[in-house]
């Protein structure tokens, strides 16, 4: 008779049942990241919301639950592709200059009292990290979607919406990446809505054309140009809110 001890049974951990918001955060995530899949792989004519749904492997009402309309799909698809691109960023910052560095200065050098703001080397760092923002996957499926916004009122309303919000995310993440006196400099906001749809047009070009070393030194006059560009902002700014106030 076997009197030795029983060997211990080994027990799977006991995973908690996921609640019916995870599910649909599942769910929801599962279908944007189909329709992100479907934009890239075969352009906005051909992705459906059938082809959405069967890529994500959902049901129909679980579809029309979250997005009842193709253009609240799709806007919602470049919305997430942008939020994926904004931890990104954050991830990169620690890998930024310090505040005042001297541009092109290899050794890191900390630059003088009085370079202007938005001339040192983290805030070119800073418009090289948006410009990588306008030459990758994100920005080809957004031209697509303002492409189709031309002749689709539906999805020119849901896009104006989608895109206003993101310049403000761009703004409020910019404001944590630029040096402290740029990111409290009054004209900041004109300054990066400038330099945006310079990057913009810079990158549909390089979709049309295929050549970006061009564009490329392009960005880099901007970067030289940027320093003029918020100080000029800024005095606009000052002026104008001294016209506001004179009028109260």
């Amino acid at each position: 008779m076997y009197r030795g001890r029983m060997p211990e049974a080994k027990l799977d951990p006991v995973r908690a049942p996921r609640t019916q918001q995870q599910r649909r955060e599942e769910t929801r995530r599962a279908l944007l990241d189909a329709a992100v899949e479907s934009l890239i792989e075969v352009g906005f004519a051909r992705t459906t919301t059938l082809e959405v749904q069967r890529r994500a492997d959902v049901s129909r009402g679980a579809l029309l639950h979250h997005f009842p309309s193709k253009a609240e799909l799709l806007v919602a698809a470049v919305d997430h592709l942008a939020e994926m691109r904004a931890r990104e960023l954050k991830a990169l910052s620690s890998q930024l200059p310090p505040e005042g560095t001297d541009p092109g200065d290899g050794a890191g050098r900390r630059g003088h009292a009085d370079h202007a703001p938005g001339g040192d080397a983290r805030t070119g760092a800073v418009l090289d990290l948006l410009w990588q923002c306008f030459s990758g996957t994100f920005f080809k499926v957004s031209m697509e979607l303002r492409t189709a916004a031309r002749t689709d009122p539906e999805l020119r309303r849901v896009l104006t919406v989608a895109e206003r919000s993101l310049r403000d995310r761009i703004v409020a993440q910019s404001r944590t990446l630029f040096g402290r006196a740029v990111a409290e400099h009054a004209g900041l906001e004109r300054a990066l809505d400038l330099t945006l749809q310079l990057m913009i047009g810079a990158a549909m070009s390089s979709v049309l054309h295929g050549e970006t070393s061009h564009l490329d030194d392009l960005i880099e006059d901007w970067k030289t140009l940027f320093p003029i560009v918020l100080a000029n902002a800024g005095g606009a700014a000052a002026s104008e809110r001294r016209k506001l106030k004179g009028k109260r």
